[in-house]
């Protein structure tokens, strides 16, 4: 037998698969690093050697496309991008091994926490506020908090820590929102000097160009073309030559223009000669982007000629860069003049200003001068030149007065600002300080945490009714004081404040739309609107609508007449006290009325209701329309128009019953007729007395604050004034005047009728014997001065007259006997015949003459 050596090969085969050593791994890595190990993985198998025992592979099976992991071979764990712990806290991964047999194990969770960078700062700051225009202060980091990492890179005991707040606004039109136009309530608020007047009226006034564009379409601005427009300034408006000091302010949008456009004068405002010379006394225009002021002085103030500044020009980048800026000079003389802009000095060096001389102006016989805004009076060539081109608005000229610095800068403060509500709240060490515009504010306190609690209380608010839409920029930067003394800034944070459009203000007028009144009623004043209602609302982001109506002011009223009105006979009156106390003015013209000035709604409101109309003829009219309209924040908010319809009714007619005649005795029958002054004062009794007619419609008319004559009327159609009382005036004078006509015409009659009687007349009523002697004729001697006709003498020596006298007893006579109403003729030859004769008197020689009456009014 022999023996075989058998090798027995055993082949391996996987039985195993790999397993993890943890179940579930925790790393934590920081924000912002890239590492090249996380973690190492490590996997085992059970089977032996190579290859079912070996681990040949790793791989992460929930990696996605942007995952930033990735794990090498040998289960090294790293991340391919910095970790963002904003982005994610934490990133669990799935993790298998393979074997080189390529048996897969089971997953195990890599759980990858991720420690938020210390960053030093300002946190918790807001990137955008959304504000709403009348929304108030809107905070700009409610959730602040400041931190300082602890001063890992530096040895620094903290001190104190400082944080300044800036808005920026530097990029919309006007560099801040403010009004380009200052307010009436503005000039008082800070103080004005009352003698300060507006070059430039309001816009809808005046008959100037106005152009409004998207940066200034809320403001009332001028826009003058370059070509044909410009504003003369009425000789009332400011007196002749501009005098050796004064204050000139101004608001000027102006771009830079081509080269040739450069090189021209764009006149601002220029005083030159009205006939007969060219010369220029004082004048403000830009050139070469160059603000100029020539300021020549007269021969009567200089009569010693000297060679003194005359020109200035002022180099700046604001006179061309096409957005809003406020200008102020202050000419306190020629060696003393200063120039604001935006409220802040320009400072002077030797170069600029560039500084002229000249000489006095030569001496000339009825200086006369004209005063332009926009343009330049040449009286040589009768027309304007040098014309300005861009925007202009608010030109305020105070003469022979320096306004105070204080108070332009009051009036050119910005209406957005920063707003710190924790005054009430700061303790000792802690301050707040805000610049004079309130656009930066300054924190300081002892440690981090307290002034991220007065950040807390930082806010911005915008103080105009339709601010400017658009974003402006904050931010925030902190200073961390040691205490060895040096400072270390921290990062700054940022974000954005976005206006959004605003919805403006609705305006609107309601009340009772017909009116009735009787003729009596407008004959002595009717009220036009009884109960006029004015409201204002503000619509709101959800669509809804909040009432404003006591926050809001009112620059005018009117009311018109459709068609309008008669000027003779038609009229109006308004409470005058009232308007007075209100610094109101109340204007006529030919279709209504207006109510101007700045005033609450609550006020007008009052002064319309008690607008009364008037007619004369009432009868002339049984129907009066009339529209009412207000105006409100500049003008740039209308009401609507609320129509009114007044119904003027005629007197219904009375039925009179009828009564029986009843028979009436004799003696009733031939009662002696009236005398002719009973008779006169019987038919003044028919006619309207005015003392009792009209003697509610002159209490009215002497309350009220009526109309003045044409003749009193500006050039807009408006008096200037607050009215006078001439339709009521008139109304009294023609009463009057025709009463005084009745009494002349009767007092004609009565001298007619006083001429010596014809024969025949008589005889006839000689021949007559008076049935009633006392019931005749009797005058009343106290208003009437009788005078004996001197004729009456010569009468009585003719034998003709001689005779008749014989003829006659005192019974007889006319003064004596009765009325020629006592005779009762039926025929018209007999009323013509009869004659009325006024009284005699006897003269001296005992003759019965008759009189001549003469009368005083």
């Amino acid at each position: 037998c022999f023996s075989v050596s058998l090798e027995i090969a055993v082949k391996d085969t996987n039985d195993h698969a790999p397993e993890f050593d943890q179940p579930w791994y925790t790393v934590e890595v920081d924000e912002g690093r890239l590492y090249a190990e996380i973690t190492r993985l490590t996997a085992t198998d059970k089977d032996c050697g190579h290859p079912y025992g070996q681990i040949c592979r790793y791989e992460i099976t929930n990696a996605l496309k942007d995952l930033p992991f990735a794990i090498s071979e040998q289960g090294v764990l790293r991340n391919t991008q910095p970790l963002n712990y904003t982005r994610a806290h934490s990133h669990i991964l799935s993790i298998v091994a393979n074997d080189c047999g390529m048996r897969k194990s089971k997953s195990t969770l890599v759980t990858v926490n991720v420690r938020e960078a210390c960053v030093a700062g300002v946190r918790g700051v807001e990137d955008r506020v959304d504000y709403y225009p009348g929304s108030g202060a809107k905070f700009l980091a409610p959730e602040a908090t400041i931190s300082t990492c602890d001063n890992k890179d530096r040895d620094c005991a903290i001190k104190r820590v400082e944080a300044v707040v800036r808005l920026r606004t530097d990029h919309i039109a006007q560099g801040c929102d403010r009004d380009a136009i200052a307010s009436k309530d503005a000039r008082d608020r800070c103080g004005l000097n009352a003698a300060t007047v507006d070059l430039l009226p309001r816009p809808e006034l005046a008959n100037a160009k106005e152009e409004n564009d998207v940066t200034a379409d809320l403001d009332e601005n001028y826009f003058f073309d370059g070509n044909d427009n410009a504003v003369i300034v009425p000789a009332e408006t400011a007196k002749p030559l501009v005098p050796a000091q004064f204050t000139l302010s101004f608001s000027m949008k102006h771009a830079e223009g081509s080269v040739e456009e450069q090189k021209a004068k764009h006149t601002i405002l220029c005083e030159s000669d009205d006939a007969h010379m060219n010369r220029h006394h004082f004048a403000v225009y830009v050139r070469h982007c160059k603000l100029e002021m020539l300021m020549r002085r007269e021969h009567e103030s200089e009569p010693e000629s000297r060679f003194r500044p005359a020109e200035w020009r002022w180099k700046l980048a604001e006179a061309c860069d096409n957005n809003w800026h406020h200008y102020a000079v202050l000419f306190r003389s020629v060696d003393q003049v200063e120039l604001y802009i935006d409220g802040k000095l320009f400072e002077s060096n030797d170069k600029n200003p560039e500084i002229l001389d000249d000489w006095p102006l030569h001496q000339t016989k009825d200086l006369k001068t004209r005063l332009v805004v926009g343009a330049c009076w040449h009286s040589r060539a009768q027309k304007m030149s040098q014309f300005f081109k861009g925007h202009l608005a608010g030109m305020l000229y105070l003469p022979s007065v320096v306004e105070s610095p204080s108070a332009l800068q009051c009036m050119h403060q910005c209406k957005e600002q920063l707003q710190f509500n924790g005054l009430d709240t700061l303790v000792p060490g802690e301050e707040a300080i805000f610049n004079r515009d309130m656009s930066v504010l300054t924190l300081k306190a002892t440690t981090a945490e307290d002034v991220a609690k007065l950040l807390r209380q930082v806010a911005y608010v915008n103080l105009r009714s339709i601010p400017t839409p658009g974003h402006r920029g904050f931010d925030m930067e902190t200073t961390i004081e040691c205490a060895a003394g040096d400072r270390a800034p921290l990062p700054a944070a940022k974000g954005y404040v976005f206006v959004q459009k605003a919805a403006p203000p609705v305006l609107k007028i309601s009340g009772q739309s017909v009116v009735i009144h009787t003729r009596e009623d407008v004959k002595n004043g009717a009220v036009m609107l009884p109960d006029v209602k004015i409201t204002v609302t503000q619509p709101d982001t959800d669509g809804s609508e909040h009432e404003t109506t006591p926050k809001h002011m009112l620059d005018w009223c009117k009311v018109h007449l459709t068609p309008g009105r008669d000027m003779d006979l038609e009229y109006f009156s308004s409470p005058a006290s009232l308007i007075a106390s209100m610094h109101l003015d109340f204007e006529h013209d030919k279709d209504g009325l207006l109510v101007k000035g700045i005033e609450k709604v609550k006020g007008y409101r009052e002064v319309l209701s008690k607008i009364h109309y008037f007619n004369v003829r009432p009868d002339s009219y049984s129907k009066r329309t009339y529209v009412v309209q207000c105006s409100m924040l500049n003008g740039s908010v209308l009401s609507n128009e609320f129509t009114v319809s007044m119904s003027i009714e005629a007197p219904k007619p009375q039925e009179v019953p009828a009564i029986p005649a009843e028979p009436q005795p004799a003696a009733a029958v031939e009662e002696p007729a009236k005398t002719v002054v009973e008779a006169v004062e019987l038919e003044h009794e028919k006619e309207p007395v005015i003392d009792e007619v009209n003697s509610h419609r002159l209490q009215n008319i002497l309350e009220m604050d009526l109309p003045r004559p044409k003749a009193m009327l500006n050039h807009r159609g408006y008096d200037v004034g607050q009215g006078a009382i001439a339709g009521g005036a008139v109304a009294v004078v023609v009463v009057v005047c025709v009463g005084f006509l009745l009494v002349l015409l009767v007092v004609g009659v009565l001298r007619m009728r006083g001429s010596p009687p014809s024969r025949s007349g008589s005889r006839r009523r000689g021949a007559r014997k008076a049935t009633n002697p006392e019931a005749g004729m009797e005058w009343d001697g106290q208003d009437l001065n009788i005078t004996v006709n001197p004729l009456d003498a010569v009468d009585a020596g003719h034998p003709e007259a001689a005779g008749n006298q014989d003829d006659y007893t005192d019974e007889d006579s006319s003064d004596g006997g009765d009325s020629y109403r006592d005779e009762e003729l039926t025929d018209d030859d007999e009323e013509d015949e009869v004659e009325e004769v006024l009284p005699h008197v006897t003269s001296s020689n005992g003759t019965s003459s008759s009189s001549d009456i003469i009368c005083w009014a």
